[in-house]
Formats: structure tokens, C-alpha cells, sequence
């Protein structure tokens, strides 16, 4: 698999893609070389992996992607070595109900920081990264060390760059946006920061903000009634985070898409100079 297999933009050859389904009908050199453009070029250069090969420095292999012909969805995802738990960066891909390119799950991981076991409960059953169950002493650990909800471990600051290579993506199957999912309160603000704007939920966005000012319906939950809601989380975003992810809100967090518009910022901000 190498990237010369790539076909050039779809409005100067022909070549056009209405869903991941159809790419995944492709045959596999091409797809995958399609796929392989959502991996920042950061990634190889830092991680010393060959572009052609795909191969990291040890011989592994760096770079698999799950890409089945009649599937609606694709997996790219990166290891810096063969025996990491985590993978440094992990792109789902789907086609959403809107017939638009969506990412339904990003991770982007430093393979060599401290690792937090908030993924898994103390009995070891899945947690599905805090949304479904919790382990409460890994997310107080990683809650007191600076990450916010859902980090197994410290990110890469490659979000932006991500969201780049699927703008690019996109122009070349002459898509015009594509949605995002924000699994997490802090992950929708860092979004925001990054051009994408509100498919839906932009009115919670905007109650949350205003429940968590001085006096606010949010602020007064605020009583230290847990770790996770401490006086002060207010007026950060990764501390909103862990107490709306502590069940602040009445209702749990959701009912939020996101899309990103090609080439262009939506210039939004519901916490408007809030801190990470």
C-alpha cells in the first residue's frame, strides 16, 4: 500500500464518491491510499514511519486500516510500536444519515505519557471511555493530572491537523463538509476552536454557559459534593467537563453534531475566552 495509488481531485478527473460504502467498493490499493490521507504528515515524521511501507522504525506495522467492501464505515489507525496498548491516532469514518462524510470517534494519544485506566471499570469491563460506566479512582487520577474526560492519556495537540487532512479528504471526493461528533463538552469547545459549527445542539451549548455563570442553575451544583464538582470548575473548559460528565446537567450530554464547512471557520464561541 503506498500513497501513489491516490486518485486526483474529483472535479479535474472524473473520479466521484457519494459515501464511505462506495469507497470501501473500491478496489483496496486505491481506498486505502485514499484513506491514508487522514494521517497528518506530522505523525510520520515524529513516529519515524515510512511513508511507502507503512512500517515504523522497529519493522511493525505502523499504519492498519479496517475498510470492508458493503461496510459504512472505516477505521484508520496509527501505533507507534507493535506492543502499545493505545493507538496514537484512531479515525472512524461513516457515512451519516445526512449523506455526508461524518467522524464519529477520534483519539489521538501520547504513546509515552502516563496512562489512565478510565476505559476499563476495576472489575475490567468496558467502559466505553466513561459514556456507558465509570472507574471512579482512574478518573479522579486523571482529573487531578490535567486530562479531561475520556483521555486515556495526554493528546498530541494534532486535532486541528486531523481535521485538516479530512478537510482535504473531502476535497478530493468533492464534499462540501462533514459532521463531527463530540463525545465530550471540552471536545465540542475544541471543535468550536477549530472552525466547525453547530448541525444541532447549539441551544444546549448556549444553556450551558449561561448554567454555569455566577449563579447559574449549573454554578450552584458546583458544591463539592464530588471531586468532579468543585467551586472554580466554572471557569474552565476541562473543569465544566468533568462535572457535566459527573451527571451536572439533567440530562446526560448528547443530542450534539457538529460539521465543518471546507475551507472556511464558523466562528463561533459559547464560552466565549474560556481557559482549557
Amino acid at each position: 500500500m503506498t500513497s501513489s495509488n491516490v486518485p486526483e481531485a474529483s472535479n479535474t478527473s472524473g473520479f466521484t464518491i457519494s459515501s464511505v460504502q462506495e469507497l470501501n467498493a473500491l478496489p483496496k490499493s486505491m481506498r486505502e491510499a485514499l484513506y491514508l490521507r487522514l494521517i497528518p504528515e506530522e505523525i510520520f515524521a515524529r513516529f519515524r514511519i515510512d511513508r511507502e511501507s507503512l512500517k515504523g522504525p522497529l519493522g511493525h506495522e505502523a499504519v492498519r486500516m479496517a475498510a470492508f467492501e458493503g461496510k459504512p464505515w472505516a477505521r484508520v489507525e496509527v501505533r507507534a510500536t507493535p506492543v502499545d496498548r493505545d493507538p496514537l491516532l484512531m479515525v472512524d469514518l461513516s457515512t451519516s444519515p445526512f449523506a455526508v462524510p461524518e467522524l464519529t470517534f477520534v483519539q489521538i494519544t501520547d504513546p509515552i505519557s502516563e496512562r489512565f485506566g478510565i476505559d476499563r471499570t476495576e472489575d475490567g469491563q468496558d467502559t466505553l471511555f466513561g459514556s456507558v460506566s465509570r472507574n471512579l479512582p482512574e478518573e479522579l487520577r486523571s482529573l487531578q493530572a490535567g486530562l479531561a474526560p475520556g483521555q486515556v492519556r495526554r493528546g498530541l495537540r494534532l486535532l486541528g491537523r486531523v481535521l485538516e487532512c479530512m478537510e482535504e479528504f473531502c476535497r478530493l471526493l468533492g464534499v462540501d463538509l462533514f459532521l463531527v461528533e463530540p463525545l465530550f463538552y471540552h471536545s465540542a469547545i475544541i471543535y468550536e476552536r477549530h472552525g466547525c459549527g453547530y448541525f444541532f445542539g447549539r441551544e444546549l451549548m448556549d444553556e450551558i454557559h449561561e448554567g454555569f455563570a455566577p449563579g447559574g442553575a449549573l454554578a450552584v451544583k458546583l458544591d463539592g459534593s464530588s471531586p468532579f464538582r468543585q467551586p472554580g470548575c466554572e471557569a474552565t473548559v476541562r473543569g465544566r467537563s468533568w462535572a457535566i460528565h459527573d451527571g451536572i446537567l439533567e440530562r446526560p450530554w448528547g443530542e450534539v453534531k457538529m460539521f465543518k464547512a471546507v475551507g472556511s471557520h464558523a466562528n463561533i464561541a459559547t464560552f466565549p475566552g474560556g481557559v482549557y
